[in-house]
């Protein structure tokens, strides 16, 4: 059983210790550091003593490329995208350029960054890399269109190479079958690309996906992503509060389909639960995902965020404390379980 919750609520040590003691004693046992290009630059050995002093209380540690290139989940800034300015992604926007602040995962100088992230994760100590909803651009420009307009990326002179080659024909600017599998193909050959590095660094691999499998958010044919060889860790978020659906229908139905691609391809399940942005008066239904997830097969749980994101007004739960409360009652009957 694992049990645990992602954290990035400061840099002083003195207080991450004495959360990480809190998480253990609230009935966690691993813990997803966020880990940003600023933390790269600016906290780099403080991210090695936050490894450490993690798994010396007890916790098991991985860690996210938290926002980086804009290309991951996480609410951080990339310096990256103002740096390589040509790596960005180029959108289908044919009557001229709209700028968009995401790396182009086909271009040489952000994997090579990224590369360079995973040899730091590396020298933590953790025990894994957590590669949370990797994504591509897509979007809709409502405001410059009398009717919407589907724009999508990447459509730089890379990626219309790799798609002729690939294709026989010039990549099309609008949203077609072969576009939709293109892209797929692009975050599927840069998840391998970083899972077969880490992985020859001692480290294990954890992908979050997105939890509505349609091609605009990228991966859409899931088992093909389940299917790469140093995935060891296949999970996804079902959000019910950000996609308004239903707690309890909408967090079954997203185990269970990450539990039978798990179990046909040997990886391990994992569920992430909503801790933030819970309205008031409704925490007891992250209780009610967990227990869901836990009942649909899922062994690895975890909450995004601690502490029901009261660090972070942005994402911050109205009642966090109420939100951890039921987090941590629910995991602490989980080990009874199992």
């Amino acid at each position: 059983m694992k049990l645990g919750a992602s954290y990035f609520g400061n840099r002083t040590l003195k207080h991450v210790r004495t959360d990480m003691e809190k998480m253990v004693d609230d009935g966690c046992n691993q813990v997803v550091h966020t880990m940003s290009e600023h933390d790269i630059l600016y906290h780099s050995q403080t991210m090695v003593d936050i490894v450490k002093v993690s798994r010396e209380v007890g916790l098991e540690v991985f860690l996210d490329p938290w926002g980086i290139g804009r290309v991951f989940g996480g609410e951080s800034f990339s310096t990256f995208v103002k740096l390589f300015p040509e790596a960005r992604q180029k959108l289908s926007f044919a009557e001229g350029e709209i700028k968009v602040n995401k790396a182009c995962i086909n271009s040489k100088a952000f994997r090579d960054k990224m590369l360079e992230w995973v040899d730091h994760a590396a020298s933590t100590g953790a025990e894994g890399v957590f590669w949370d909803e990797p994504h591509l651009f897509y979007g809709e420009f409502t405001e410059l269109f009398a009717k919407t307009k589907i724009i999508w990326g990447c459509t730089c002179l890379t990626c219309k190479d790799i798609f002729k080659n690939s294709y026989g024909y010039d990549m099309p600017m609008e949203f077609t079958d072969d576009v939709m599998e293109f892209r797929q193909e692009t975050i599927l050959n840069f998840l391998e690309y970083l899972s077969d590095h880490s992985s020859s660094k001692g480290l294990k691999n954890a992908v979050c996906v997105f939890p509505i499998s349609e091609p605009k958010y990228g991966v859409y044919q899931w088992d093909k992503l389940v299917q790469l060889n140093n995935i060891d860790i296949f999970g996804s978020d079902p959000y019910w509060f950000s996609y308004n659906e239903s707690v309890s229908g909408f967090v079954e139905k997203v185990s269970r389909e990450v539990v039978r691609l798990c179990e046909r391809y040997n990886k391990e399940p994992q569920i992430w639960i909503q801790g933030f942005r819970v309205p008031e008066g409704r925490e007891e239904e992250v209780s009610t995902a967990i227990k869901t997830a836990f009942d649909s097969g899922v062994r690895n749980i975890a909450a995004w965020c601690f502490e029901g994101g009261a660090c972070m007004t942005y994402i911050s739960s109205d009642r966090p404390e109420i939100v951890w409360s039921n987090i941590s009652k629910e995991y602490k009957e989980l080990h009874k379980r199992k």
